[in-house]
C-alpha cells in the first residue's frame, strides 16, 4: 500500500488470537500432564487396590528378567538406591511398585528394602482392579 507521500506502509499483524490459542494449549497440557501414566507396560496381578496420589509418587517397574525401570528409564539396583535417596529428601514422596505377575517375589522385596533404607514410608504395590 502506498500513501500520499509515496511511502510504503506496513499493516501491523494482530497476534492476539495466536497468543490466546497458545495459552489455551498450555493450560490443557498442564491439566492433562498428571494423568499421563509413566513406566513400562507390564501385566499386573488382580486385587482390590487402595488408591495413592500419583502426583508425588515415584513409579518403579519390575519387569521379567531382573529388569528395573524408574519412570521408563532402565536402572540397576544401586542406581535406584541413589535416585530414591536423593528423592527422599523431598516431603511427601511415595513409591509405587509395578511388578509383572511373572516376576519372582524376591525381586519386589529388593525394591521394598531399598525404599525402606531410603526412609520412604509410603510404598504401594500396583495391581489391576478385579
Amino acid at each position: 500500500m502506498k500513501n500520499k507521500n509515496n511511502r510504503i506502509s506496513f499493516a501491523q499483524i494482530n497476534i492476539t488470537n495466536l497468543v490466546d490459542i497458545a495459552l489455551t494449549l498450555v493450560i490443557i497440557l498442564l491439566m492433562i500432564a498428571p494423568m499421563i501414566e509413566q513406566g513400562i507396560e507390564v501385566n499386573l496381578p488382580k486385587s482390590a487396590p487402595y488408591e495413592m496420589k500419583i502426583e508425588q509418587s515415584i513409579i518403579i517397574t519390575v519387569a521379567p528378567g531382573n529388569q528395573y525401570y524408574v519412570g521408563g528409564k532402565r536402572m540397576n539396583l544401586s542406581e535406584i538406591y541413589s535416585f530414591l535417596k536423593e528423592k527422599s529428601q523431598e516431603k511427601g514422596v511415595s513409591v509405587i511398585i509395578k511388578g509383572d505377575e511373572k516376576v519372582y517375589y524376591n525381586e519386589i522385596i529388593k525394591i521394598l528394602d531399598i525404599a525402606k533404607k531410603c526412609k520412604i514410608d509410603m510404598i504401594g504395590l500396583a495391581t489391576q482392579v478385579e
